[in-house]
């Protein structure tokens, strides 16, 4: 390696006399500016020589045997093998072979697409039009839910208008993700919403926005002659947070005695997020949950000053997982807060998220956690102070039989007394 860098040096230093010469003619330069571009020349031989023997060395340096078979193979599979071959194909089929390799169900690889609409619910945020679709049995797709704060709304979409065309692009052979897709693009563009009402077609114009995912709701109940607040949480993203604390503040302000919490079928999310809202009750220095890394165990406490002091109760299911669980045991444990419902989904780990280049993204557990006394409740779950089955019935009362429980609790309209019944 060393003589060819000798020998490129020398072919440049060639190169650069032929070079002077010429222009010395040409523009007469003095011997002293020609042995500066000799110097220079002969400095940035040295530079290129360097890198590539840095180049050369880099690929085997700090690499395993074993890593460097994987890169073989994955050579000879797409230069030899008899069809043709997708590389991104290949590299995707090597990644998720590593990732299940763990046989860990919450580690998992996510393609591109996968990983976008996880990402987006996870950040609760997207850039779009503030609506959602829906496609029923005869084929037809109807927007639904859409936000009288977003574009959509605002461009004068409604609820039930049936989805015809997107920017003049007829979308009756195409999926709702593939019609997503369209929907969906850079913040400030504009889409072309083809849409059929009351048997007439109509096109709208719609600015493509920021769109914040509504993950928290509210309401105040009057009960017993009292005020309790609900608040429902739908998933633990990045921005639930705050959303939380908006809606508590809104409660508190009209003077609520308690507090219901309902985590039902929530399926988890961002670690930061529950904690943040466990810290809006529980007092500062009190440990909120345990993280345990291999052989090391981590106390979470709470670093804010601010506190709650009256009661709570948490609404949970079979669906309450992850996230749901962390807010669960440490009001639970810290708070004194009465659980209702019936056993959670028992989750105990973390996972951390790496985003690759092409769009996909790993999904892997690194962490587990426990409770504020140190207990893991991961293939267990929580099983509730007061056990109170959900009924088909329900759905016709004001109150589920689980919420109807937290209420009468609250209200001491019950004797707390009653733990593990069931009806």
């Amino acid at each position: 390696m060393k003589d060819k860098v000798k020998k490129l040096v020398s072919n440049m230093k060639s190169k650069v006399k032929k070079y002077t010469k010429f222009i010395d003619k040409k523009n007469k330069f003095n011997m002293m500016e020609v042995v500066c571009l000799m110097i220079i020349t002969t400095i940035f031989g040295m530079f290129v020589g360097g890198v590539l023997m840095y180049r050369k060395g880099a690929l085997n340096l700090g690499i395993k045997k074993e890593l460097n078979e994987f890169v073989a193979t994955y050579n000879e599979i797409l230069n030899d093998y008899y069809k043709d071959v997708s590389e991104e194909g290949l590299l995707e089929a090597g990644i998720s072979g590593m990732v299940n390799y763990l046989g860990d169900p919450y580690s998992v690889y996510m393609d591109e697409e996968a990983s976008t609409a996880f990402l987006e619910k996870v950040m609760g945020e997207y850039v779009g039009i503030g609506t959602e679709i829906a496609e029923y049995q005869d084929g037809h797709i109807e927007l639904q839910n859409v936000n009288e704060d977003g574009p959509a709304y605002k461009a004068g979409l409604r609820d039930k208008d049936i989805l015809k065309k997107v920017n003049d692009e007829d979308i009756k052979d195409k999926t709702l993700t593939e019609i997503s897709n369209i929907v969906k693009g850079k913040e400030g563009t504009k889409v072309k919403i083809t849409v059929l009402r009351d048997e007439k077609e109509l096109t709208f114009e719609v600015k493509r926005e920021n769109i914040d995912i509504t993950s928290v709701t509210s309401k105040l109940i009057e009960y017993n002659n009292s005020k309790v607040g609900l608040i429902v949480i739908d998933i633990f993203a990045a921005n639930t947070s705050k959303q939380f604390e908006k809606e508590l503040k809104a409660l508190e302000k009209q003077k609520i005695d308690s507090l219901i919490i309902d985590v039902r079928s929530n399926s988890g999310g961002y670690l930061t997020a529950v904690t943040d809202i466990i810290s809006l009750f529980l007092k500062k220095g009190d440990v909120i949950y345990q993280l345990k890394t291999k052989d090391k165990i981590e106390k979470i406490t709470d670093k804010t000053d601010t506190k709650r002091d009256y009661p709570v109760a948490v609404l949970v299911n079979g669906g309450s997982a992850s996230a749901s669980e962390v807010l669960t045991a440490s009001l639970m444990e810290q708070y004194g807060a009465k659980i209702v419902g019936t056993l959670t989904y028992g989750k105990g780990k973390v996972q951390r998220t790496q985003e690759l280049s092409n769009g996909a993204s790993i999904k892997y557990t690194f962490q587990e956690w426990l409770t504020p006394k140190g207990n893991s409740i991961d293939g267990k779950g929580i099983d509730p102070e007061y056990v109170v089955e959900f009924k088909a019935s329900d759905t016709e009362n004001e109150y589920d039989s689980q919420e109807q429980k937290a209420l009468d609790l609250l209200t001491n309209k019950e004797d707390d007394t009653n733990e593990k019944e069931s009806n």
